[in-house]
């Protein structure tokens, strides 16, 4: 039954893709990014729900979602892109996965785990500020550069704050792995 929840999270790769066709459409556009956003909300609290009913596998929401996040993000800014060749939009409205996409990499090369990595409110108000950052993007670039710049900031901050909440849960867990085991 889990693979409900994780159909809804795939849901977003065909979304971003119409708005290809729906650039410039408003109603069409932003029907479609609010859509892509209750998939977002949904797909967890869907989880979680199944999850509480001893629904527990396959257990991917945890790196899928922000997968198809980044997947979503990447595809309607190429749509952008492709569309008006703003750069300066195009790097504030996904100046968070810029940043964050590496990091994430470089953390996990390292830790090689992935289960504690979460969002927590910032990064929800990022993804809230992307969403809106994307809908005006699409629908009236000439406007898109206030609530880009907003997104870029609150994308960017969250990022700051993840790395301060690892760096702050680092000494504990290395101190942990210290402790011989017998």
């Amino acid at each position: 039954m889990l693979w409900l929840a994780h159909a809804l999270t795939l849901s977003r790769i065909p979304i971003a893709i119409a708005l290809a066709w729906a650039y410039g459409e408003t109603w069409i556009a932003v029907a479609l990014i609010a859509l892509a956003a209750a998939t977002d909300a949904g797909d967890g609290n869907l989880a979680r729900y199944l999850q509480r009913r001893g629904h527990t596998q396959p257990a991917i929401g945890g790196w899928l979602d922000p997968l198809v996040d980044k997947i979503f993000v990447a595809i309607v800014l190429v749509i952008i892109w492709v569309q008006s060749r703003d750069v300066l939009l195009i790097a504030l409205v996904g100046a968070r996965e810029i940043v964050m996409v590496p990091l994430v990499g470089i953390y996990l090369a390292r830790r090689g785990r992935s289960d504690h990595l979460h969002a927590d409110p910032i990064g929800k108000a990022a993804t809230i500020a992307q969403f809106v950052a994307l809908a005006v993007a699409v629908v009236k670039p000439v406007w898109a550069l206030v609530p880009a710049v907003a997104a870029a900031g609150l994308g960017l901050a969250a990022v700051a704050h993840y790395i301060a909440r690892e760096v702050r849960a680092t000494p504990a867990s290395r101190s942990a792995r210290a402790v011989p085991r017998s």
